[in-house]
């Protein structure tokens, strides 16, 4: 036959077992990025900054008069 000599499948190919932890990372961040870019898409929420005269918080500038 194929001179296998007792292998099924695969043609002598041999196992990787599990992938390694960078290949992982790599998929889960193009997967979040994929995801977040179909969802923006999608809402297209608006992600414009404030100006910085409003982002001064509790201490802006109208409360140095007092």
């Amino acid at each position: 036959m194929n001179g296998g000599g007792g292998k099924k499948f695969g043609g002598g190919r041999v196992p990787t077992g599990t992938p390694s932890l960078a290949w992982s990372s790599v998929v889960v961040v193009v997967s979040l990025l994929a995801g977040a870019s179909i969802v923006h898409n999608i809402y297209k929420p608006d992600m414009t900054l404030p100006p910085v005269e409003a982002a001064d918080g509790v201490g802006g500038s109208n409360q140095k008069g007092k």
